[in-house]
């Protein structure tokens, strides 16, 4: 899993999106908690959680990114944006 990025300053997010992963493609939905300039913390809609590495999409908050998971804790996902080094 990636590095721990719980220091970053977040804001508040509270909308829905959507993780997609897999071949063929699967959809998860999801609950954007809070969003960074590098990540984001979400609650998966299912208690089966998706892989390590997917695609975010919420059109409410102009996310559509690649991302890496950093940790888990139950459905909630601390996540990393793909690329990002800040």
């Amino acid at each position: 899993m990636a590095e721990d990025r719980r220091g970053e300053l977040q804001r508040a997010a509270l909308k829905t999106g959507q993780v997609y992963f897999g071949e063929p493609q699967e959809r998860r939905g999801c609950l954007v908690w809070n969003l960074g300039k590098s990540g984001a913390m979400i609650e998966i809609e299912s208690d089966t959680a998706p892989p390590s590495k997917f695609r975010l999409i919420s059109a409410a908050l102009y996310i559509n990114q690649n991302c890496e998971v950093i940790w888990r804790d139950g459905r909630k996902i601390a996540l990393k944006f793909a690329g990002s080094t800040a």
